[in-house]
């Protein structure tokens, strides 16, 4: 566990920062699974640190959703199922519609290029079988649009939802199976790289909506 709690050597970081980063990054990746009991004096021991940013990272990680509380018993990794997503799915119907309509008009020969990669990533991982590269092209996919919005206000009200979503992705409870979303993706990516801007959004709503009506489906 050591290994896997070693927190960021930046220096631009505040220990707090570095603290709520790594275990967050645990969380995400399934080193700290769902149900792990997030113990303060157990988790700063192992990071080297005092319990006070283990406290602080603990409930931020609490109120957003990717923590939760027993009283009197402390805190454990939130463990997801598909039906439990339908309100994160339905505030990135907006949020990444916006970011695709934002990436269309800030488009660039660089978001292009990193658009471009990612959809060849995309497709390998999906023709070799590979659950965890194609979850990684899938996040980057998103986080690519979010950051050529130039709009850090969303990207902030993204991260918590992204969060959320890709822990559970991590169980392999997303809900749409990876050549759907590979084809979705598709369409996104030809309106953003064509500066479409309404198609964009359009296009990534859609997308959104998939999901929400198999989540829907699922949870009935």
């Amino acid at each position: 566990m050591a290994n896997i709690l070693n927190i960021s050597k930046k220096h631009t970081l505040r220990i707090s920062d570095s603290v709520y980063d790594t275990i967050k990054s645990a969380i995400i990746t399934h080193d700290l699974p769902p149900g792990y009991h997030l113990s303060v004096p157990a988790l700063a021991r192992q990071m080297g640190v005092s319990r006070s940013p283990i406290r602080e990272s603990v409930q931020k990680l609490i109120s957003e959703g990717l923590a939760y509380e027993k009283p009197r018993q402390g805190a454990y990794v939130s463990k997801f199922e598909t039906k439990d997503l339908l309100p994160a799915f339905q505030v990135r119907l907006v949020l990444d519609g916006l970011a695709a309509k934002l990436s269309a008009k800030n488009l660039s020969k660089k978001l292009i290029l990193k658009l471009d990669r990612i959809m060849s990533a995309h497709r390998e991982s999906i023709n070799n079988n590979d659950p965890d590269k194609y979850t990684s092209a899938d996040i980057q996919f998103h986080m690519a649009l979010l950051d050529n919005s130039n709009n850090p206000l969303l990207r902030e009200m993204a991260q918590s939802v992204y969060y959320q979503i890709y822990a559970a992705m991590k169980t392999r409870a997303a809900p749409l199976g990876p050549e759907v979303t590979y084809r979705d993706h598709t369409v996104i990516y030809n309106a953003v790289i064509n500066g479409k801007e309404q198609e964009s959004e359009t296009a990534a709503r859609d997308h959104v909506e998939h999901i929400i009506s198999r989540v829907l489906e699922i949870s009935e």
